[in-house]
C-alpha cells in the first residue's frame, strides 16, 4: 500500500508539472497532421507495433469508444529494418483488396513508419535508416498518405538511447518535413513518474499489455488530436488493464504530445 501510494504521488507531480522536459534536444519541424479525422491507416514496422494484437487494436479500441470510423491494415516484419519493406507494392492494388474499392487512388488517410530499434542509433545502420525513410515518406506522399515518423522507445537496460533515439529520429522526420510521434518519449516519461507499471516485457525490449497501451493511445491522440483521458477502454488480447493504469497511461500519452507538439492541454 505504501508503494503504491508514493508511485501515485510522483505520478501526481510529474502530470501536474508543465516545465518536466522531455528526453530530446531536438523539436518537432511539423506538430499537426495536415489530414482532419482520418478514416484509415497503415502500419509498417516490426514486432513492436505487432506485440500484444497489434497497436492497431489498441488504436481501433479507443475509436470506436470515440464513435469515429477507423480502419487500418498492419504490415509488420520480424526485426525488420524500414529498408525490409517494399512501400511501392503494399500501395499497389491486389485482388479483392477492399482498401481499393471501386477504383480509389486513396486508400490511406496516413501510414505510419516503424523503423528496427537500433537502427536510428547504429553506426552502420543509420544511413539505411535515412535513405530508406527518405524513400518511404516520398512513397506514401505521392499514394495521397500522410506519414508518421514512430519514435520508438528505449530498452529496459538502456534507457540513456530514448535520447539519441529520440534525437536521431525527430532529426529526419524533420529533414522530410513529416511528423514524428514520440513514443519512446512518452515511455520515459511513464516509467520516471510509475517505475511500478512495466512497459518491456522479460526480454527489456517488446511491449507488455501497458506499453502497447501507451503506444496506442499516442497514436489515436495524434490522428484525431483528442486527448483519450477518461476513456474506459481497458487494452486487447485478455489483458485488460486495471482502470487507474489506463487512466494513467492516457494522462501520459497527452501530456507528451501536448509538451512535444506546444498543444493546448
Amino acid at each position: 500500500m505504501k508503494k503504491t501510494l508514493l508511485a501515485a504521488f510522483a505520478a501526481s507531480l510529474i502530470l501536474s508539472s508543465g516545465a518536466q522536459a522531455l528526453e530530446t534536444s531536438v523539436s518537432p519541424k511539423v506538430t499537426q497532421l495536415t489530414v482532419t479525422n482520418p478514416t484509415t491507416g497503415m502500419y509498417v514496422g516490426n514486432s513492436y507495433s505487432f506485440y500484444n494484437c497489434g497497436v492497431h487494436s489498441y488504436v481501433r479500441g479507443f475509436a470506436k469508444e470515440d464513435g469515429r470510423s477507423w480502419k487500418a491494415r498492419i504490415i509488420t516484419i520480424s526485426s525488420g529494418m524500414l529498408s525490409f519493406h517494399d512501400l511501392k507494392s503494399y500501395l499497389t492494388p491486389h485482388e479483392m483488396d477492399p482498401y481499393f474499392k471501386d477504383g480509389n487512388k486513396k486508400p490511406f488517410d496516413v501510414i505510419l513508419l516503424q523503423g528496427m530499434s537500433s537502427e536510428p542509433i547504429d553506426k552502420k545502420r543509420i544511413p539505411t535508416f535515412k535513405k530508406y525513410l527518405k524513400e518511404h515518406v516520398e512513397t506514401a506522399r505521392a499514394s495521397g498518405a500522410e506519414p508518421i515518423v514512430v519514435v520508438t522507445w528505449a530498452r529496459q537496460d538502456k534507457p540513456e538511447d530514448t535520447r539519441r533515439l529520440a534525437d536521431s529520429i525527430i532529426a529526419e522526420a524533420n529533414a522530410n518535413s513529416a511528423i514524428a510521434l514520440p513514443v519512446g518519449l512518452a515511455f520515459a516519461e511513464s516509467l520516471k513518474a510509475r517505475p511500478d507499471l512495466i512497459l518491456h516485457q522479460k526480454d527489456k525490449s517488446h511491449p507488455t499489455a501497458a506499453g502497447s497501451y501507451l503506444y496506442g493511445a499516442m497514436v489515436y491522440s495524434l490522428l484525431f488530436k483528442k486527448s483519450p483521458e477518461g476513456f474506459k477502454y481497458p487494452g486487447e488480447c485478455e489483458k485488460p488493464l486495471k482502470p487507474e493504469d489506463a487512466l494513467f497511461l492516457q494522462q501520459i500519452a497527452w501530456k507528451t504530445l501536448c509538451d512535444f507538439y506546444g498543444w493546448q492541454k
